[in-house]
C-alpha cells in the first residue's frame, strides 16, 4: 500500500498525487468509515471494458489512422487472399 501526506485546501479540497491516479479515471465514490478514515474508489467515466479505447496511446493511433485515410494512404483488397499476397510481396521487397 502506498501512502502520502496531503494538505487540505481552503475549500476542503485535496489534490490527489498523480502517481495515485489511473489514466482516464476522473470520477470517484467517496466513503467515510466509522474510524474517521476517508476512502476514494475510482470509477471510470466510460465503461471499464472500453477504457483501453480512450487511453492516450490508442487515441494517438486513431488520429494517425484518420490522417492516413484522409491523405489517401490506404489500399483496399477484394479478398483476404489478395491482402495476404500484398503483405508477402511487401515483405519480399
Amino acid at each position: 500500500m502506498r501512502k502520502k501526506e496531503i494538505q487540505l485546501g481552503r475549500r476542503n479540497q485535496v489534490t490527489i498525487p498523480k502517481e495515485f491516479l489511473e489514466e482516464g479515471v476522473t470520477l470517484f465514490v467517496c466513503e467515510k468509515h466509522d474510524d474517521g478514515s476517508i476512502v476514494l474508489h475510482p470509477r471510470a467515466s466510460v465503461p471499464y471494458g472500453q477504457r483501453w479505447f480512450w487511453s492516450n496511446r490508442w487515441q494517438a493511433g486513431e488520429r494517425a489512422a484518420s490522417e492516413d485515410i484522409a491523405a489517401g494512404r490506404v489500399k483496399r483488397f477484394l479478398s483476404a487472399k489478395s491482402l495476404d499476397k500484398a503483405i508477402d510481396d511487401a515483405a519480399g521487397e
